[in-house]
């Protein structure tokens, strides 16, 4: 069997030098007394600038955004006016054009209904058809233009109410 063992090695000593000659410990000497404490009013004036001006920041931000909000009211409101003009000038000229609306402005403007046309050769300048009956259909009675066309039902005012459906009924 074999046999380990671990090989010992003495301790190495450190080898001490020669010892040095130490200074004497400082001597304690009194120094002058503290300065006392500055005054507190620069930081406390600081802060109170800081937010004296932080109040004034708000304060004109939210005057800015309440005029903003008055700005978009009356910019809302003027456009439902707008919109409700446009609608309205939309519904006048849908009426104007009906044919009953168009032939009494032709009437107005002295036009008559036309029974049999006359047409306009252009290459001999001769006028082909009966004209005749033109001028005597102008100076005959002609049907005005409520027997002659029926009158359009437009509702530009209705007579009834007819609601929303939510009125409580």
């Amino acid at each position: 069997m074999a046999s380990t063992s671990a090989v010992r090695a003495t301790a190495v000593r450190p080898v001490r030098g020669p010892q040095t000659v130490r200074s004497p410990r400082p001597r304690l000497t009194v120094l002058a007394k503290p300065r006392t404490r500055t005054s507190p009013l620069p930081f406390v004036a600081l802060c109170t600038l800081i937010v004296v001006a932080t109040l004034a920041t708000l304060l004109t931000l939210s005057i800015q955004m309440s005029d903003a909000s008055y700005e978009i009211t009356r910019l809302q409101g003027q456009s439902q006016r707008l919109t409700e003009e446009q609608q309205a000038l939309a519904e006048t000229d849908e009426r104007l054009g009906t044919p009953q609306e168009l032939e009494k402005q032709a009437r107005e403007l002295g036009m008559v209904p036309v029974t049999d046309p006359a047409y306009i050769d252009l290459e001999s300048g001769t006028v082909m058809g009966e004209t005749e009956q033109a001028a005597a259909a102008a100076d005959a009675d002609t049907p005005s233009a409520e027997t002659a066309v029926p009158p359009a039902q437009i509702y530009d005012q209705p007579s009834t109410y007819h609601g929303m459906g939510n009125e409580g009924v």
